[in-house]
């Protein structure tokens, strides 16, 4: 390999850090050819993950570096939401909601070809979310270590994923788990809560999450300005066969219903 040949992939070695995941239309931008692309790839230098997805060759291809390589490098709009959130902040750790595998990315912006092409063993649920307010999209966000040295993983912080979290729940399993977190968020941010309920753009989800905040009863609860709540009319069906909680007008779990009278 010639000295400039050499210099040149150690140029790109320190713009891709272990860990990382980039696409080939970034390599390119950053003077790499894609004739060059390949041929780092055919000799090992490179390793593809996918059509136009390459890394590091030692590097262990994952999902939290595929999604922060995606938003630190190529800016990419969606964030760690949900269940997947909560679990990264220790808050479902012992629990599952979802399926085996199933990673919660929340956003609007379009997906790259080139994050769908990365074989992993998880799976992405991509969703819009409650929270849809432009000026707004990123409050409760937080950041958490994505295992790349110098690169943070966006993700939701407790109080909004929990509202995402709601957003999936559509019978008595899936009630039961999101009123166990709820069980478990006893520090939750006030302010932040009645900031995010105020822009939340789902009545189900609201009524949802005052009646698990109000059961539970945390000291946080007490601050919540309701009144600033836009909670809508009329009644919603969360449980089939439920019983209708009569303050918000949904339906609940029967034991839910009698433990709250």
């Amino acid at each position: 390999m010639s000295i400039q040949n050499k210099e040149k992939l150690n140029q790109l070695y320190d713009l891709l850090p272990e860990g990382a995941i980039v696409s080939s239309r970034w390599l390119q931008e950053k003077g790499y050819s894609c004739q060059l692309i390949f041929k780092y790839a055919r000799t090992g230098w490179l390793k593809s993950v996918g059509r136009g997805a390459y890394c590091r060759p030692t590097t262990e291809v994952t999902w939290r570096g595929l999604i922060a390589s995606w938003q630190n490098v190529d800016k990419g709009a969606f964030h760690v939401g949900g269940e997947t959130a909560l679990n990264l902040q220790g808050f479902a750790h012992y629990l599952k909601f979802s399926g085996e595998g199933q990673i919660y990315l929340f956003g609007h912006s379009a997906i790259p070809a080139w994050v769908k092409q990365v074989a992993l063993k998880e799976f992405f649920r991509f969703k819009s979310g409650c929270i849809s307010e432009e000026s707004k999209k990123t409050l409760g966000l937080t950041e958490t270590p994505s295992m790349i040295s110098g690169w943070m993983l966006k993700v939701s912080g407790p109080e909004r994923a929990i509202l995402e979290t709601l957003e999936e729940v559509r019978d008595e399993f899936t009630f039961t788990f999101a009123a166990e977190l709820m069980e478990g968020l006893t520090t939750l941010r006030p302010k932040l809560v009645n900031q995010l309920l105020q822009i939340c753009s789902n009545i189900r989800v609201k009524r949802l999450f005052m009646f698990m905040a109000k059961y539970y009863n945390h000291a946080w609860v007490k601050q919540i300005q309701e009144r600033t709540v836009e909670l809508g009319k009329g009644k919603r069906v969360v449980v089939q066969k439920g019983k209708l909680n009569k303050e918000y007008l949904i339906t609940v779990p029967k034991i839910f219903y009698d433990r709250s009278k």
